[in-house]
């Protein structure tokens, strides 16, 4: 849904969850030419700009 109304990104940043790092995601990305970087692991600047916007 978020391509449909957003337009396909060049690139997502996640966190290095078990729900980011998949199979499933890198190929479904992979198939549409989106670049996927991570955050660095257990810095707390690593997201801050996410983690900023969800107040988290």
């Amino acid at each position: 849904q978020a391509f449909a109304s957003l337009g396909v990104p060049q690139e997502i940043k996640t966190d290095n969850g078990p729900t980011y790092i998949g199979k499933v995601l890198d190929h479904f990305l992979k198939k549409w030419g989106v670049r996927h970087t991570f955050g660095i692991p257990h810095s707390s600047t690593g997201q801050a700009i996410v983690e900023r916007t969800h107040h988290t």
